[in-house]
């Protein structure tokens, strides 16, 4: 026979201080979990819906979009998406290129916020080995992991890593310096898939040209295309001008053209039915022979412009950029003419340039124009060596010179023809270097060329230091802090207090 439950011992169990204090931490314990569990999942579904809320905690504000950025996220209308060639985790983790020390988790968080600014713009990440279906339907991109596409119904835009980061090594010290892209990359790539029309820099190639895109141009070619000109390539010999080239590069030709090339180019020069403006852009250099160049120099003398033979250099030391590779006076700084273009450049350096002619001012209805120019103290020597004479005959000369036709009756499209007579301006020394104002000036020409000059047709890429220090300590201070302090004395400190508190509530 069972006993009946003792309901005194019961109740006085139940009014024990013992149980009573246990009973409130336990229920106490239980409801603060389940808030702090609630106000997780609401943070995390938050911050998911809203990327902006994760504090950027960067030095460098590595996470956070800068104001050009954003301005362009809100403008796109047309439904694009940014695919992220990588797994999310890999992506978000900083697994993907982690042998350069790079940050690539930062793709994954600014693009989070393009998205945030605006419900046209999607992000995607796409597992190359668990959607090769995708891989394979843009077989020419070679889309692996670290890549990103940019789509909208109007073009695609691939970025590689080089286009999204940089890494430079200090050649005395032999340290690395990483720097981010990011933010400017992937916004002008999204403004270029949606622009209505891109303009095209064609690249001619066929006589031994001492300035090609695979070679020397790299650094030219990411300029135009950070600005959203599309860069194409071409053999002049054997196929045409593409037809929706804006501007023809010519890049310091070794060979002359044949009559059949200089009908090319009179025909896309001259087309009387073009839509926009049109461009012939030479380069030349001093060693260049224009006297065995005939149909080349008589074609560039009908538009009133002659490439002279020799180096220009200057007899004032404060118009040199000096070097250390004994040809300092043939690096000049020059300037830049207000007359078209009204932006102010400091440090342009024109290095071993040779002179331009104007034939004329204005012919019929061709006027030329000297863009940049040297100061009055410079003068022409036969080489870069030649000493100068105690007194030599010095004037203003023109290193880049333009010749221009109106196509229209309303004077906005044009056919122009530019020789520039420092083929070495456009090497990534100097349009590479923010220290000249090579770049600034070679942007705003080639949208002047092309009538692109809306601040908004190229978003300038700057890049962002990732790896400085923002803690000045020595590297024993460093390990100190870092294994004694927090991964010893920490513990210690939180498990005597755990011990104590327990201590404490066992006698309660």
């Amino acid at each position: 026979m069972s006993k009946k439950p003792n309901l005194t011992a019961v109740k006085a169990a139940l009014h024990k201080d013992k149980f009573k204090h246990g009973s409130m931490a336990v229920v106490f314990t239980a409801v603060f979990i389940a808030i702090i569990i609630v106000i997780n999942i609401l943070v995390s579904a938050l911050t998911d819906r809203f990327p902006s809320m994760n504090i950027d905690l960067t030095l460098e504000g590595l996470n956070t979009l800068s104001e050009e950025a954003l301005d362009v996220a809100k403008g796109i209308e047309n439904e694009t998406t940014i695919y992220i060639i990588g797994s999310e985790d890999a992506v978000r983790g900083d697994q993907v290129y982690t042998n350069y020390g790079l940050q690539y988790s930062q793709v994954a968080n600014l693009a989070d916020r393009l998205r945030e600014a605006n419900d046209k713009i999607k992000v995607e990440f796409i597992d190359p080995d668990r959607n090769p279906t995708f891989i394979s339907s843009y077989p020419d991109d070679n889309l692996t992991t670290g890549k990103v596409l940019i789509s909208s119904e109007k073009r695609d835009k691939v970025l590689s890593v080089t286009d999204l980061f940089s890494i430079q090594q200090d050649s005395t010290t032999g340290e690395y310096t990483y720097y981010s892209k990011v933010d400017g990359a992937l916004a002008n790539a999204l403004y270029l898939v949606n622009l209505d029309t891109v303009p095209v820099v064609a690249m001619a190639t066929g006589h031994n040209e001492m300035l090609s895109e695979e070679e020397n141009l790299t650094s030219f070619v990411a300029l135009l295309e950070d600005n959203n000109f599309e860069v194409k390539s071409f053999n002049i010999l054997t196929e045409d001008i593409p037809e929706d080239a804006s501007i023809v590069f010519i890049g310091t030709p070794t060979t002359d053209y044949t009559t059949e090339e200089i009908k090319k180019l009179e025909a896309f020069i001259s087309d009387a039915e073009m839509a926009s403006s049109r461009t012939l852009f030479f380069t030349t250099y001093p060693t260049q022979s224009w006297e065995s160049m005939p149909n080349l120099s008589t074609f560039l003398e009908e538009w009133g412009l002659r490439p002279q033979a020799g180096v220009l250099q200057d007899t004032d030391a404060n118009n040199v950029l000096t070097t250390g590779d004994g040809s300092a006076s043939a690096y000049l700084f020059a300037n830049v003419s207000d007359e078209l273009l009204t932006n102010t450049y400091s440090n342009v350096v024109m290095p071993l340039s040779s002179p331009v002619e104007r034939l004329f001012s204005a012919n019929n209805d061709i006027v030329t124009y000297s863009i940049v120019e040297t100061n009055d103290t410079a003068y022409i020597a036969s080489t870069e060596e030649e000493v100068a004479e105690e007194n030599p005959e010095t004037d203003t000369h023109t290193i880049v010179a333009l010749a221009q036709k109106y196509m229209d009756n309303q004077g906005k499209i044009t056919a122009n023809v530019v020789v520039d007579g420092s083929s070495m301006s456009l090497l990534s020394t100097f349009v590479g270097n923010s220290t000249f104002g090579n770049k600034s000036f070679t942007t705003d020409f080639a949208k002047m060329l092309t009538g692109t000059t809306d601040t908004r047709i190229g978003l300038s890429v700057n890049q962002t230091e990732t790896n400085t220090m923002d803690i000045a300590a020595s590297a024993a201070v460093i390990q100190f802090v870092g294994l004694i302090v927090f991964t010893v004395l920490v513990p210690i400190v939180v498990l005597a207090a755990g011990l104590v508190i327990f201590l404490r509530r066992r006698h309660l």
